[in-house]
């Protein structure tokens, strides 16, 4: 028997609804030489019966089950049971574009030294779900960080890339780790700890997945997803950023100081990362201070070299409108501010 030229590991857990179209996209890919790892995270339901019969059909399909319950145990029991190089990742409630699986495992091909690929995709909810404005907006930014150092600088504003749109090496596994349990993201602390350590992750201009929200999505109901768990993930790795790029040398300064940008700053002194202003547009709060930090009038902001700025403002439309005002003053993303959002 052929090596897979990919394993697509599609951990589940009550999907009937949506298995078949899930399972019916991979079937209909372009490149046919691979093999579906479907992991069963602890269904009631009649998923796995579904797959089971599957099975019989189609030896490309290979079935396990989990003794733990959990995301991050059924990922990993794919990842250990895949025998391709290549690993798919795919949720059970997606589909994907029939080019997907041949244009990704063509990029790595071809670019030995990038270790993940993602791409653009479609957002899409199931019939009778609500419509999530959020989500939709999230796939809008996602979708226009395509280059490879924005997708390494954007990392500490949101995870720019879709976790079921990638494709990646096994070996960064065995060197670098797998998915952890803990209370964060487990997708999103695997991309920051790969990047700090120098995988290179790209994404391709195409729209490869459908991916679908819904109520149910373990983003809108676990607390792991949670802005707080976010925040507590990156963090950690933003005052590593910070070490390698000297930043830490220079005045560290955040900009706003409303209540969610007041509980970013304790998460970042938390970890060690010094704050030594906090700049500010509601005249209510200027002039004072924050755990001993004084709160500055953006009226007065003049950057200066020894000084760094950290964005904590994380509305779309206010994200907007500070860029906006620093890119006027000739400020460069990553040189003299990034967001933290």
């Amino acid at each position: 028997m052929n090596r897979p030229a990919v394993s697509i590991i599609l951990p589940y857990r009550n999907a009937s609804k949506t298995i078949f179209r899930c399972i019916d996209s991979i079937q209909s890919q372009t490149l046919e030489n691979w093999e579906l790892i479907a992991i069963n995270d602890q269904s009631t339901d009649t998923t796995e019966k579904k797959i089971r019969n599957l099975i019989n059909d189609d030896s490309r399909v290979k079935y396990y089950s989990t003794s733990k319950p959990g995301i991050v145990s059924a990922l990993n029991l794919g990842v250990e049971r895949a025998n391709s190089d290549l690993l798919a990742r795919m949720d059970s409630d997606d589909a994907m574009h029939p080019l997907r699986l041949e244009k990704q495992v063509d990029f790595l091909r071809r670019h030995p030294k990038v270790g993940v690929i993602a791409a653009k995709v479609c957002y899409k909810i199931n019939k009778g779900e609500p419509f999530g404005k959020g989500f939709e907006e999230y796939v809008k930014w996602s979708n226009s960080v395509l280059e490879e150092h924005k997708i390494s600088l954007y990392r500490f504003e949101e995870s720019p890339i879709v976790h079921p749109s990638v494709v990646f090496r096994k070996m960064l596994f065995k060197t670098y780790g797998g998915y952890r349990n803990g209370p964060f993201p487990e997708d999103y602390e695997l991309w920051l700890r790969w990047q700090s350590r120098g995988v290179r992750i790209c994404k391709l201009k195409d729209v490869l997945l459908d991916w679908y929200d819904g109520k149910k999505r373990a983003s809108r109901i676990e607390t792991r997803y949670s802005k707080p768990c976010f925040q507590l993930a990156k963090a950690k790795y933003l005052k590593a950023w910070l070490d390698e790029h000297k930043h830490h040398q220079k005045k560290l300064i955040c900009w706003g100081a409303g209540k969610v940008a007041k509980a970013q700053i304790r998460i970042l002194i938390k970890n060690n990362i010094l704050v030594k202003g906090i700049y500010e547009v509601d005249p209510r709060k200027i002039g004072k201070h924050f755990l001993g930090i004084p709160i500055l009038d953006v009226k007065d902001f003049n950057l200066q070299i020894t000084e760094f700025i950290l964005v904590l403002t994380g509305s779309r439309n206010a994200k907007d409108k500070i860029k906006h005002f620093l890119e006027v003053k000739n400020l460069v993303y990553g040189k003299h501010y990034i967001f933290f959002v």
